[in-house]
């Protein structure tokens, strides 16, 4: 039986959650054929072309009765893109391809014609989507999609009705109104006219038939896009924005063909299927294809075509270690010359490791965090007594300079577990606070909502861009991320690492129902020890329909241009797999929502499960779903919202009490 939970929050969304993998057979998914050829994207000019060349051969007349037909079936063209929001110049989308019959229908609804009209109109637009067809591969298949004009505004959707009731091109009725035809191409996007175009407005106002200020009337009050967000410091950032001047790390280029050699020895045993020396059952390291991995691998921890980010992290971290042997010690290091210090051996020092982790803890204001935890559960595994890396290699001892090696090699690594354990106990504090960054919008009634609203400024800034431009597909990319990100708060690697494809196969997919879900391997969260370990496979809102297949249609194609064959849902500007995903947010949201001085993915997930338990006072295993994480880790990391929901349950003790005494 499935598991379903109604999810009524996020302010506008409302959808199921379904666990797919407990599913019936009768509830099982079907796959819905490919959207379309993304790598073939045509302009209606090349459409209208096409046209031409059916209908009317050089040799007829101007007058002929194909260019009278022509002539009708442009009008008809015209009104249904200006419906559309769109122009010549526009890509094919949706309201040709995936949503053209009900695109159709809601056009022909609009209109106040005759019957006979209606008609015609149908039967014109019916051609017009064969010679769409035509130019795209023939096995194409279009599934049934949802409305294209999906929740207009007043102003947008007066205007599209108004320009295709006459049945003119946007750009004719712009050049006899005296307007800007590039201005008109925007408002017909999304986008808004700005006070400079106030009587460009009011002449198509006159040109449409309409009254005065009849359009400028419902502009919304001006938002700015481009509002700057406040300057609100964050301890955290300040703290690395000085650190990072502060350069003491090992670079790759300096380190030496010994510790390399020590390195891939130790990466072997790590990730070999038989180490030839003992390891723990939880020692090992995966290593895996590079699609199945979200961030940049140093070479040094790649194996073929395949790579370990788990080994990336563990170099950083002796990178940063030996970095601070070689620093001198009035900078606060170990003063180690750099040809001495450049082995593992020092992991067993237990001076040197005293040393840099009071070294971390001076760096972050004398917490002791999850990087000093991260180092130490490093170290622990290389000096444990029975699997030690370090402990079953006795000859390490002979690489470090005699005077920190006067004890036995087993004692030596015998106190160097011992310490870190110890420090792992201690660091319990957090050195970046997750709340800080969203804590503006923690305080609202509705944290959520400037998420929305910097969705909708992505919207009207694509629609500024020049039409059919990168900029504008970036813009929209972006947007449906978030959106994303609001829908189904996963984790950013997941996103990064989310795919199409025309056959189903991708993690983003479509039912023949219509419905886009999301699906994820349990191995997919498997290096996250907080993530619930089994498959993901949730539904998106039906709201957010046309948002995914217009991208699809439309803007992916433009992304991938250089790349057709990624399967990437958001590429990067290149084609390629998009690294600065997490930066990316950061920027927007600093940008576009001036409560916060920018956030990236995470923190969404913190809004999202905050905003829930606020409003559905202990229901953590609604979180724990939205989130995939373990139920454990909901009720570790919200338990303040318990005692919120005790003292508010007191609070209405005390006020029942308060009201006896007045009877």
């Amino acid at each position: 039986m499935a598991s379903s939970r109604e999810i009524k929050h996020l302010e506008y969304l409302r959808y199921r959650l379904r666990l797919c993998h407990n599913e019936g057979p009768s509830q099982s998914w079907r796959l819905v054929g490919a959207l379309e050829d993304s790598s073939m994207s045509i302009t209606y000019n090349e459409v209208i072309a096409a046209r031409k060349r059916d209908l009317v051969t050089p040799a007829e007349v101007a007058v002929s009765t194909a260019t009278q037909i022509l002539r009708n079936h442009l009008s008809t063209l015209h009104s249904y893109l200006a419906f559309s929001g769109k122009t010549e110049d526009a890509n094919v989308g949706r309201e040709f391809l995936t949503g053209f019959d009900e695109g159709l229908q809601s056009y022909l609804d609009s209109l106040d014609v005759k019957a006979r009209t209606k008609s015609d109109r149908r039967s014109h637009l019916r051609a017009w989507h064969s010679v769409v067809c035509s130019l795209r591969s023939p096995s194409v298949r279009m599934p049934v999609g949802s409305p294209t004009v999906e929740n207009q505004s007043p102003f947008h959707k007066l205007l599209r009705h108004t320009i295709a009731s006459t049945g003119l091109a946007a750009k004719t009725l712009a050049r006899r109104a005296g307007a800007s035809t590039s201005a008109i191409q925007r408002w017909l996007k999304g986008g808004y006219p700005d006070r400079r175009t106030f009587a460009s407005v009011h002449r198509i106002e006159v040109e449409l038939g309409l009254e005065r200020d009849a359009l400028l009337a419902l502009i919304p009050p001006k938002t700015s896009p481009n509002a700057q967000s406040s300057h609100q410091s964050i301890p955290f950032r300040e703290r690395h924005r000085l650190n990072t001047k502060k350069k003491y790390r090992l670079s790759y280029a300096d380190m030496s063909e010994e510790f390399l050699r020590e390195w891939f020895d130790f990466f072997d045993y790590k990730t070999s299927k038989s180490p030839q020396l003992e390891r723990s059952d939880e020692g090992s390291w995966r290593v895996l294809p590079f699609d199945k991995i979200g961030r940049n691998l140093s070479p040094h921890a790649r194996r073929a075509n395949r790579g370990c980010p788990t080994a990336d992290i563990a170099l950083n971290r002796l990178r940063s270690f030996i970095g601070f042997l070689t620093l001198p010690i009035e900078c606060g290091g170990f003063g180690v010359p750099a040809d001495a210090a450049q082995s593992l051996a020092w992991l067993a020092v237990p001076s040197a490791i005293e040393g840099y982790l009071e070294f971390m803890s001076d760096r972050s204001d004398g917490t002791v965090h999850a990087g000093h935890a991260g180092f130490c559960a490093l170290g622990a595994s290389l000096t444990n007594a029975k699997t030690g890396y370090l402990v079953q290699q006795p000859s390490f001892a002979s690489r470090v300079p005699a005077h920190y090696a006067r004890r036995s090699w087993a004692d030596a690594c015998s106190e160097a577990y011992q310490l870190y354990r110890r420090w792992a106990r201690d660091a319990k504090e957090q050195s970046r606070k997750p709340y800080e960054p969203i804590q503006g919008l923690l305080n609202l009634s509705e944290p959520l909502a400037p998420l929305f609203r910097a969705v909708e400024a992505l919207d009207e800034l694509a629609a500024q861009a020049a039409p059919a431009s990168i900029q504008e597909s970036v813009y929209k990319r972006d947007a449906l991320l978030l959106s994303v990100l609001l829908a189904n708060p996963l984790r950013a690697r997941n996103c990064m690492l989310m795919t199409w494809r025309e056959n189903g196969t991708g993690s983003l997919y479509q039912r023949e129902d219509g419905q886009w879900r999301l699906r994820f391997g349990a191995r997919d969260f498997k290096n996250d020890r907080h993530a619930a370990q089994t498959d993901y496979d949730a539904p998106l809102p039906r709201s957010m329909n046309h948002r995914i297949e217009e991208y699809l249609c439309e803007h992916r194609p433009r992304l991938l241009k250089s790349n057709p064959s990624g399967a990437w849902v958001f590429p990067g500007k290149t084609g390629k797999k998009w690294q600065n995903l997490n930066k990316q947010v950061a920027r927007r949201t600093r940008k576009l929502i001036p409560e916060t001085p920018g956030f990236a993915p995470h923190a969404i997930r913190h809004l999202v499960a905050t905003d829930w338990l606020r409003k559905h006072p202990g229901d953590y295993l609604t979180a724990a779903e939205l989130l995939h994480d373990k139920l454990r880790t909901v009720l570790e990391n919200y338990s303040h919202l318990r005692q919120d929901d005790s003292f508010n349950r007191y609070e209405e003790h005390l006020n029942a009490v308060g009201a006896a005494m007045k009877k």
